[in-house]
């Protein structure tokens, strides 16, 4: 079974790869990898800058419509659900 590992963890990790901490101390600190540390470390140079490319007024309607697509489709299942109860019952 693969270990799987949240974004801070990663995100630290590469941060300090990136202030030219040796890569074996990393690795010994988190018991990771070197080609994870060597991964997360280009994957925030290459995408780091995404964070500051959205304004926070962008993100939050982002958010929004995002929210309000899941409730209508929780509108949806419920009726779909409360519907096959009824033919199951008949």
């Amino acid at each position: 079974m693969r270990k799987t590992y949240n974004a801070m963890l990663k995100f630290k990790v590469a941060l300090l790869a990136l202030t030219g901490q040796p890569i074996a101390d990393i690795c010994k600190q988190y018991k990771i990898a070197e080609s994870l540390v060597h991964k997360w470390e280009k994957r925030l140079k290459d995408k780091g800058s995404i964070v500051f490319s959205q304004s926070d007024k962008q993100k939050k309607v982002q958010n929004e419509t995002e929210v309000a697509n899941l409730y209508q489709r929780i509108g949806q299942l419920t009726t779909e659900l409360e519907f096959l109860k009824k033919v199951v019952e008949a």
